[in-house]
């Protein structure tokens, strides 16, 4: 093959990229090995953390040369290429960093060192700084595998983003990279559409660095199985567990807002399984934060603790895997593709998996036949096959071990839980959160099991998991609202009953108010049915308990004091999201029934009259209490705009302008139509709007008076109709200036006219006269206009044999009305559940700082 000197190729970036992803696994594996011989060998601690420093070093040079590459638009280089184009808005710039595998791999990557390093610094010297960052090191590793990008036999070991572009395996033998200047001409495929959006810029690394966080409390966790120390661990850990708590519920939360207002499935959550995959981690780890505590203040709980701080790192490991793996297919609109590393990455489950099962171990020769058990298993799979029915086999042998070595060797109480304690009632709280934990995973990894059972069960909608989760969610408000009145130990009954009363009586009476007239009105329309009913009642009083409960304890028990109160904010501000949510989403009013003459089901099945209307421009349509003009669109870019005018009645009964929502498309060659959503917001409502058909092509026609459509062809007998947009033409009869047997003695002209009757809208009639001439045996047709209607009749073709006519129909430009069809829903009190995110973030820093703030005390 002949050698190519390739033009205004950036090679050095490449190169240097490249190093950085080499030098970053050498010393993340340097680091590793050398604290894990500093345990017995303090003379390579300092080794150890030049080598962490090293690895952290690297980490930011290659994230920074990736950022560079993309703001430079160096498309020699695949990544760049396929995330990026000069035409996108370069706001958009850093969403090109994350919206990849590799990147996204990098970004965790760079969270980890960033947690990494400010945790080496406050454990230095300390008896946890070795263990804790022996792990660490450990879980660096595997990340900066992930991104090497070699081949080892036919097995790839992760996906590089500095791998050139013609050299990738889809673009080496294309013929444009044997052009020496191919770069002259490239543009980028450019971002995923979705991801336009200023959530997009924030969300990934907020909730990257919630993931990052679960890491800390694992490591954690797996250091003091390691040296014994089963307790004090957590209060070191404790500050950094509320941390991740704050930051992968933000993440997540943040995830809803940007559903809200970039997807158009007309909601905020919808189950979707990366969104689940995000959700169950903050679960466990908010169970694990709330036993700690018990810990800390009674000194039990000490297995749970330790398998719920191990099971969030190893459900973010699994929720990895889900994404990245391909396994989800078309079931999530969140998913990666497949980029060969599905083995890779369930190596990295096993691996911390196999860590953590065989350190919960205590009896050494337990631990042995475990690790045994373990390798004969891998032989096994390796030599004959049956891979899944072995991880099957693998992973319930973990389980039934882990649960025999707790009840035979693990530490426990001595004492049982009173049942009005509040340890049993936060442990009564982490149970539930756990369950439902349980079930959201089983039903997301139906994926999962379909592909290791051959089964083809189809993953749930959006009312199975309501059905599920609804009846979890009322007995967690439950425990919210009256653990907080509880002491540790015990607790005076009769006082416990009467101070909870008070808030309980005021939420079921609300509650009771609010449910029973929405329970008839919906029981009398069969809108609903009864359980469904029932449950959010139930849901609706007890988080209003919660809420009420835990503002009654901040105030009379707490007297205010913010700094001591930062659990109490934080259950007030959980009951809130709750509450926003069942309350916008169960009453979702449809605005846009169609209230225009013209069906939208015609369109197709996905076109619903009870929910779309179709709004042609200029005509003004009653939708719910509004009167709505579709005034116009228009294009920036790959955005097409639609400009919707909303007007409602003054008090004399005309319509005045009130507001104006603009949805958009965008028109993107690379992933298609992408609609977006406009919204309104106000206090206690939002309205919610998005098109879901329109024409995106702009007539740029300069002058539509005098442009035609093009020719439309009719066969017609006389009496027969053709219909135009603003008339039907009647073929009212055929008019000739010689009859047939004339015509035949003389040939040398025929001329037949076509009276058409055009009725327009109103019922007023016009003229037509075409006429079909027949000169020395050649045809000339003649056209006719009817300049009112904006009509070109042609008369072109006589059909003796059938005795039917052919006549062509063009409409003036100007005629025709561009139209499109639009949703548009009313979520009331939707406020309430963003609301309830900020007071559940204020809670949680508040929470974090007083942590902090008794630590420190502790330690001086």
């Amino acid at each position: 093959m002949t050698n190519i000197t390739y033009v205004g190729e950036h090679l050095w970036a490449g190169h240097l990229g490249n190093g950085f992803v080499v030098l970053a696994l050498i010393a993340a594996l340097l680091s590793c090995v050398t604290y894990f011989l500093s345990v017995s060998d303090g003379s390579y601690l300092k080794l150890a953390r030049f080598s962490f420093n090293l690895h952290s070093f690297s980490v930011f040079g290659k994230a920074g040369t990736l950022f560079y590459m993309l703001f430079n638009h160096y498309f020699e280089y695949q990544y760049v290429w396929q995330h990026s184009n000069t035409d996108m808005n370069m706001k958009y710039i850093m969403s090109c960093f994350w919206e990849g595998q590799e990147g996204s791999f990098l970004l965790w990557t760079f969270w980890n060192v960033v947690l990494g390093l400010l945790l080496k610094r406050q454990l230095k010297n300390g008896d946890w700084e070795i263990p804790v960052m022996v792990i660490f090191a450990l879980v660096q590793v595997f990340l900066a595998s992930m991104i090497l990008g070699i081949y080892v036999g036919d097995y790839k070991i992760g996906s590089n983003p500095f791998l050139l572009l013609r050299e990738h395996p889809d673009f080496s033998n294309m013929p444009f990279v044997q052009n020496e200047n191919y770069l002259a001409k490239l543009n980028g495929r450019g971002l995923n559409p979705l991801l336009m959006n200023y959530w997009m810029t924030i969300h990934p690394p907020t909730l990257f660095l919630g993931f990052a966080s679960t890491l800390i409390p694992f490591a954690f966790a797996i250091a003091a199985l390691w040296n014994g120390k089963y307790s004090e661990w957590q209060k070191v850990a404790l500050p950094w567990t509320y941390f991740g708590i704050l930051v992968l519920g933000i993440g997540v939360l943040m995830g809803g807002a940007w559903a809200y207002e970039a997807l158009s499935f007309g909601g905020f959550w919808a189950w979707d399984p990366v969104e689940n995959s995000s959700l169950v981690p903050w679960l466990v780890l908010v169970a694990a934060g709330h036993t700690m505590i018990i810990n800390k203040n009674k000194g039990g709980s000490l297995f749970t603790t330790h398998f719920l701080a191990i099971g969030a790192f190893l459900l973010v490991l699994y929720s990895t895997f889900l994404t990245r793996s391909g396994v989800l297919g078309n079931a999530s609109v969140h998913a990666f593709t497949d980029l060969g590393m599905t083995g890779q990455l369930v190596l990295y489950v096993l691996t911390f998996i196999f860590i953590s099962v065989a350190l919960l171990i205590k009896e050494s020769l337990f631990k042995t036949s475990y690790v045994v058990l373990s390798l004969l298993l891998l032989a096994f799979a390796l030599v004959y096959g049956y891979a899944r029915v072995t991880l099957m086999v693998w992973i319930s042998a973990s389980a039934i071990i882990t649960f025999v070595s707790y009840y035979l060797y693990f530490p426990k109480e001595k004492d049982e839980e009173d049942l009005f304690s509040r340890e049993f009632w936060m442990f009564l709280g982490s149970l539930l959160l756990i369950l439902s934990a349980l079930i959201i995973t089983y039903f997301t990894s139906i994926p999962v099991i379909n592909k290791l059972f051959g089964t083809e069960y189809a993953p749930p909608k959006i009312p199975v998991y309501n059905s599920w989760i609804v009846p979890f969610a009322i007995l967690v408000m439950l425990t919210i609202g009256a653990a907080q009145f509880l002491k540790y130990k015990t607790t005076d009954r009769r006082k416990f009953l009467m101070r909870i009363s008070y808030s309980f009586g005021i939420a079921l009476l609300f509650g009771l108010v609010c449910s029973i007239p929405l329970y008839f009105m919906e029981m009398h329309t069969g809108n609903s049915d009864t359980w469904e009913l029932i449950s959010y009642a139930l849901l609706l009083t007890t988080g209003l308990f919660a809420a009420i409960a835990n503002a009654d304890y901040f105030l009379l028990v707490l007297k205010g004091k913010v700094s001591k109160s930062g659990a109490a904010i934080a259950h007030i501000g959980f009951a809130l999201v709750l509450l926003g949510a069942l309350i916008s989403t169960s009453k979702k009013v449809v605005l846009s029934k169609n209230t225009s003459d013209k069906k939208v089901s015609a369109l197709g099945a996905d076109f619903d009259e009870k929910r779309s209307i179709l709004l042609t421009q200029g005509d003004t349509l009653p939708m719910g209490p509004y009167l709505i003009t579709y005034t116009g669109k228009k294009r920036e870019g790959i955005n097409v705009y639609f400009y919707v005018d909303y007007l409602k009645k003054s008090a004399q009964g005309k319509p005045e302008f009130d507001f104006t929502l603009v949805p958009h498309v965008q028109d993107n060659p690379r992933m298609g139509r992408a609609p977006e959503p406009a919204t309104k917001h106000y206090l206690n409502r939002d309205i919610y709007t998005h098109v879901t058909y329109a024409d995106l092509n702009i007539d740029t026609t300069k002058n539509k008076a005098n442009a035609y459509s093009s020719a439309k062809n009719f066969i017609g007998h006389v009496g027969d109709t053709i219909f135009s947009s603003n008339a039907i033409i009647v073929i009212d009869s055929l008019r000739s200036n010689l009859s047939e047997t004339e015509y035949k003695k003389n040939d040398s002209f025929l001329e037949v006219t076509a009276v058409l009757r055009c009725v327009d809208v109103k019922g007023k009639n016009y003229f037509a006269y075409p006429k079909y001439i027949i000169q020395n045996n050649v045809v000339i047709p003649k056209e006719d206009i009817v300049d009112k209607l904006g009509l070109k009749l042609v008369f072109w073709k006589i059909n003796p044999d059938q005795g039917s006519v052919e006549i062509t129909l063009s409409e003036r430009l100007s005629n025709a009305k561009d139209f499109i069809v639009m949703e548009a829903y009313v979520f009331p009190y939707i406020n309430i559940l963003w609301l309830g995110c900020l007071v559940m973030a204020m809670g949680t820093i508040i929470a974090i700082r007083e942590r902090i703030r008794k630590f420190s005390v502790k330690q001086n």
